[in-house]
């Protein structure tokens, strides 16, 4: 019997293997975890644009008048809205399949499980199989990008948007014709309709024209398809069409200085906004050891040959701009690695090129010293070396990836005893609920960190939390999830019950809560979950 083997299959058919294999692992996984901050608005905004396209085939002269278009598009029109008419569109399919929280999740689900076969295939193309096969298993298993690859947020999406820019871009590089611009342009503005950081693409497009294609006719290209993107955003956003310049011009200065400034715990202290440095630290922090050598031997690699030297320098500028936007910008929005999800994409192709690299030359040491035997357990030994670490790690602490670190600081231990943040985004909640279910009496209030009700009135709305349990919030207010919210205007010492997730950006002194700090002095809790001895969230009572 022939042994199976990736010279046996031809590309395609390994990439729909990976991308079967995606979506099973990433369903497989998702129910345990947690509801992050920022999906309710998601959730909400998609069911909300699904309605509309249902009032189009009812009635579509009024689906377009300006007070349906505001009913059905005011919910988050802070963010562009592709994604979320996307995962409002597989939701109305699977949720006749799956929980609600799964299907609202799928659609981002499925575009990972086409983000990992499509780095195999452009990595392969240009390199070899092994190292696209490395470089897609590399980023599969990055604990970040798998946790955020589970969500209904736009942070995975917009990764796979770029990467998909990137790839047209390079596959029509050295066509002519109008086609290839209109193309570009095309998925550059979807992309930008993900989300707004894809912009960012067409500065690393331009430079890398600069260093290696000096042609007029490329810059036009990238010129023309910029007006096509800009085109293509207008469109795919109804919100805009009853006062277009007036809300472009509201959506440019929120995203530029009107956005309520986000602060973030960062080397023991709070900030707004943290200095440069902290996307590259944290991009280090977080990213596993093996990787990052794998990596820097894949940049090495491709600057050192010729003929990998243009892929490699476009995958290495692409995997640092999203680092630089928020290292040199503007930005006050934060919470740790979520925004630069691009940057792993290509840091997982560039490790792949490493691994093949290393195992090239092991092959090579391995026939000059007569032992060609040695070439595949050396092969195996270095796949591992990339993989296996990390899942080990990553096995121990699920399904709170929003607390891994890697052994650049210590793991989560060492990143605590470093001043980096222990978790955020709420997701460890769902550790608190069998003991709220349990043990507290009805009519509780309940204290949350600020302004991340919309996951408790969430979890009480499909059945997973107790509806007589009442939500603190700083002041009164309605929930994005609808007007059948138990909210109550109540702080930690008005509270019955306190839930406190370990996220310091909130405790810092500073933060939102920090004050709940002298509080707890001397108090213990009910409930501590914790690891590595390091608490991600307890449950405390106010007598």
């Amino acid at each position: 019997m022939r042994k199976l083997s990736l010279k046996a299959l031809n590309d395609k058919t390994i990439a729909i293997a990976l991308g079967i294999f995606t979506l099973l692992v990433l369903v497989l996984t998702a129910p345990q975890i947690g509801l992050t901050w920022d999906e309710p608005a998601y959730i909400a905004a998609s069911e909300s644009y699904f309605s509309w396209f249902g009032e189009i085939f009812s009635s579509p002269r009024q689906a377009f008048s300006p007070d349906t278009i505001d009913h059905y598009w005011a919910a988050n029109h802070e963010h562009p809205p592709l994604d979320k008419i996307w995962s409002g569109l597989v939701w109305g399919a699977a949720r006749l399949i799956f929980d609600d929280l799964l299907a609202h999740r799928l659609g981002n689900i499925v575009l990972a499980a086409v983000l990992v076969p499509l780095v195999y295939l452009f990595v392969s193309e240009n390199f070899s199989r092994l190292a696209g096969f490395a470089a897609s298993i590399i980023l599969l298993s990055l604990p970040r990008f798998f946790f955020h690859a589970h969500l209904a947020a736009l942070d995975v999406p917009a990764a796979a948007a770029v990467f998909i820019v990137v790839v047209v871009f390079w596959k029509t590089k050295d066509q002519t014709g109008w086609k290839p611009t209109v193309i570009l342009g095309v998925v550059w503005g979807l992309a930008v309709a993900a989300k707004i950081n894809a912009v960012f693409v067409m500065p690393v497009l331009i430079l890398w024209a600069l260093i290696f294609q000096r042609e007029t006719r490329l810059f036009g290209r990238l010129a023309a398809a910029s007006g096509i993107a800009f085109a293509i955003f207008v469109v795919s956003w109804p919100w805009l069409y009853t006062q277009p310049i007036v809300r472009l011009v509201e959506y440019v200065r929120w995203i530029t200085v009107d956005h309520w400034q986000i602060g973030q715990y960062y080397l023991g202290r709070f900030h707004i906004p943290p200095p440069w440095h902290f996307p590259f630290v944290i991009g280090l922090a977080v990213t596993p050891v093996f990787v990052l050598l794998f990596f820097l031997a894949g940049i090495t690699r491709t600057l050192r040959q010729s003929d990998n030297r243009p892929a490699g320098v476009l995958l290495a500028l692409n995997s640092l701009m999203p680092l630089l936007a928020l290292s040199i910008g503007q930005s006050m929005v934060y919470d740790n690695e979520r925004l630069f999800m691009p940057a792993f994409v290509f840091i997982a192709a560039l490790a792949g090129i490493g691994v093949d690299w290393a195992v090239k030359g092991v092959t090579d040491w391995s026939t000059e010293k007569g032992k060609p035997k040695l070439a595949y357990p050396a092969t195996v030994l270095l796949l591992g070396l990339a993989v296996l670490p990390k899942l080990i790690s990553a096995a121990r602490l699920y399904p709170h990836w929003l607390s891994y670190y890697s052994g650049t600081v210590g793991g989560l231990r060492g990143a605590s005893e470093l001043g980096l943040e222990t978790t955020y985004w709420c997701e460890t909640y769902t550790e608190a609920l069998p003991y709220l279910n349990e043990y507290a009496q009805p009519g509780d209030i309940v204290w949350v960190d600020p302004w991340s009700h919309d996951v408790i009135v969430y979890y009480q709305q499909h059945g997973q939390l107790r509806n007589d349990l009442n939500v603190a919030v700083p002041q009164m207010t309605s929930s994005i999830l609808g007007d059948d919210a138990n909210l109550v205007q109540a702080d930690y010492k008005q509270a019955d019950i306190i839930v406190l997730q370990y996220r310091q950006t909130s405790t810092a002194e500073g933060g939102a809560s920090w004050p709940i700090l002298v509080w707890l002095i001397g108090r213990d809790p009910e409930l501590r979950y914790e690891f590595q001895s390091v608490p991600l969230i307890e449950v405390y009572h106010n007598p």
